[in-house]
């Protein structure tokens, strides 16, 4: 049986945006009498972070209590300070709704939980907790469906990014890739992708593997694994190839024996999508053989890399000088910018050749537009800045602007 555990606390906080009335603030002096609700704080915290369209919700401790950060477009941005004394009760609370042990607080834990938004809407949250000096770090990543691209046309991409994320996507076998760093879109373009295939081939079989499921998918037979449980990643690939499945939706190549798994299932006549943390085309090719996948099986797998980066847009209200829509950061929402590589006899010899990672990327850059390239378009369309460029990018080799 499960219940629902209330938590209250003796000490007192109020910050206006949580829409929380009659509590006293932190600064003001506090009485026994006053006991305010663990639960109604941490439904509005999460609340004004769902209200934002926030990705993330930091829960950071200091000294002095926990910073409540959010993260909007990519960038962490400070929104108010919980009192220290009251920071034990709304972790614990984090803890009961993610189903962790609230009574361990030396080790890092992991869960999930739905919450039910006042709107009547339900929104997928995954929570990350963990220990530091001054108390318990808690991390919330916010899934949410609303706004996402439901077409490969949609990403913002490119013509011929989309081009050959469709071609690929057409294949009965092989590997598509989709890599970049963390909070660099790689899930919601995989997501969009595998849209597309349902879409424009029904009929065929897509189970995919994800830890956890970020979005629900009309057609698509999800399966969400447990990584350090029984059905890991490692696990479930074996049984599934056993499936009759055609196309393999892999949430991430996460180390060696998944790579391995990933590769085998694209030999044996699957088309399998996942992505990889890597920085460029060229990197994550020198990746997967340290994993060690022989160039022999990468040669034959592999039909796209797809590299991609977030990059704020300028705000279309205030042309960025800053305003109340953008909350005067002068940017508002985010455009995908991408490297496409589809493999090709000369590629596919150099990686035969063990070519070093600079002959690579020398390679690819020649005949596929890189990532600064791609950004310097939507600098020069006044889609975005060249200080965001920089920001997300750092500054551009002239090796790989100059050609």
């Amino acid at each position: 049986m499960r219940y629902r555990v209330v938590i209250l606390v003796s000490c007192v906080y109020q910050q206006e945006f949580l829409g929380l009335s009659d509590v006293p603030s932190a600064n003001s002096h506090t009485s026994d009498s006053v006991v305010p609700d663990a639960v109604a704080l941490v439904d509005g915290l999460i609340g004004k972070a769902l209200a934002a369209s926030a990705s993330d919700l930091h829960l950071e401790p200091a000294a002095n209590g926990l910073s409540v950060r959010l993260r909007l477009d990519g960038v962490l941005s400070t929104i108010d300070l919980i009192p220290a004394d009251f920071a034990d009760n709304v972790i614990a609370r984090l803890k009961v709704m993610g189903e962790l042990l609230t009574y361990r607080t030396d080790i890092p834990q992991e869960g999930s939980f739905v919450f039910d938004a006042t709107d009547g809407s339900r929104h997928d949250l995954r929570l990350a907790v963990f220990p530091t000096i001054h108390g318990e770090r808690a991390v919330l990543r916010i899934f949410c469906e609303d706004g996402q691209p439901r077409s490969v046309d949609q990403l913002g991409l490119s013509e011929s990014v989309v081009r050959s994320l469709k071609d690929a996507s057409g294949q009965t076998s092989g590997l598509i890739l989709v890599t970049g760093p963390a909070g660099a879109g790689k899930s919601t373009t995989l997501y969009t992708i595998a849209r597309h295939i349902l879409e424009t081939t029904p009929g065929r079989s897509v189970v995919s593997l994800e830890d956890p499921v970020e979005q629900r998918i009309d057609g698509l037979t999800q399966i969400q694994v447990q990584p350090f449980g029984e059905l890991n990643y490692a696990r479930a690939m074996r049984s599934l190839l056993r499936q009759d499945v055609e196309v393999l939706f892999v949430g991430e190549i996460r180390d060696a024996e998944s790579a391995h798994i990933v590769v085998e299932a694209a030999l044996t006549g699957h088309l399998v999508l996942s992505t990889l943390h890597s920085g460029n085309p060229a990197e994550t090719i020198a990746r997967l053989i340290e994993m060690g996948i022989a160039p022999y099986q990468l040669t034959s797998t592999l039909r796209l890399i797809h590299s991609q980066r977030l990059l704020r847009k300028t705000c279309r209200d205030c042309n960025g000088k800053g305003c109340e829509r953008c909350i005067t950061t002068g940017y508002r929402n985010r455009t995908a910018c991408a490297q496409a590589v589809e493999m090709n006899d000369t590629l596919r010899q150099q990686i035969i050749e063990h070519a070093p990672t600079s002959r690579l990327r020398t390679l690819i850059d020649k005949n596929n537009p890189n990532l600064h390239e791609c950004a310097g378009s939507l600098v020069e369309s006044g889609k975005t800045t060249l200080d965001e460029v920089r920001r997300v990018l750092g500054v551009a080799s002239t090796k790989t602007t100059n050609k």
